[in-house]
């Protein structure tokens, strides 16, 4: 088997010093290889979006640490090196709210990809970006305010693969949206990751969404005694 897109060893996190410390997120430990969706799921306080931000380089774990492509993902200043930012990206819950409202939403996706890769000309990969996201390209030129919820996640999976990730990192994609939107957007993700071959982290309630995924990763809170295997 090839190496993992992402490897994940004995992550922590915890917040505070000395008596006022608390753990945020128990040791951590998983990979994910190429066409691989995982879902982490637990309880409120499992640290299961803590998880994501340190996976999406928003913040450095306590302890452990993360590969990207086989090299360390987390800088000795807690980010990734700028250039390899673009390897990592997110979907977010609430996709309307990720985009600049002043913004059209080509815009936007423009910027992320000028600032991400350096490309100037964005033409080309926010197509082929829409296609693999089956966005309508007329929609780009709208403000995220403008669509629909379903249509703005669609934008933000855009956003994501026009940077050429390796990694696709989601934290509640669909809680936002109504059941057959949610499905539709779940129809999504997964055909893009396995078609074209990127690892996923989802963080999710849903365990229809979970059950679809290559394997489930549960994550138990650090109040709680017992841990699932």
């Amino acid at each position: 088997m090839t190496a993992p897109k992402i490897k994940i060893t004995g992550v922590t996190a915890v917040h505070g010093r000395g008596e006022k410390e608390r753990q945020l997120l128990r040791p951590t430990s998983l990979a994910i290889h190429e066409g691989e969706s995982v879902a982490v799921v637990g309880r409120s306080g499992a640290g299961k979006s803590t998880l994501a931000d340190i996976v999406l380089g928003l913040r450095a774990p306590s302890s452990g640490h993360v590969t990207v492509g086989g090299q360390h993902w987390h800088t000795a200043a807690g980010r990734p090196p700028r250039h390899r930012r673009h390897l990592v990206q997110g979907v977010p819950q609430d996709a309307g709210a990720a985009f600049v409202p002043r913004w059209t939403l080509r815009q936007s996706i423009a910027v992320a990809i000028h600032r991400l890769t350096g490309d100037r000309d964005t033409d080309a990969r926010i197509r082929a970006a829409a296609e693999r996201a089956q966005l309508d390209l007329e929609l780009l030129d709208h403000r995220p305010a403008e669509v629909s919820g379903g249509q703005a996640q669609r934008a933000a999976i855009t956003r994501a693969l026009a940077v050429d990730p390796a990694v696709l990192v989601a934290d509640e994609p669909t809680s936002a949206l109504d059941p057959a939107t949610a499905s539709a957007v779940s129809d999504a993700l997964l055909r893009i990751v396995a078609e074209h071959r990127l690892a996923l982290l989802l963080v999710t309630h849903d365990p229809a969404f979970a059950d679809r995924c290559t394997r489930t990763v549960h994550l138990t809170s650090p109040s709680e005694r017992n841990t699932h295997p």
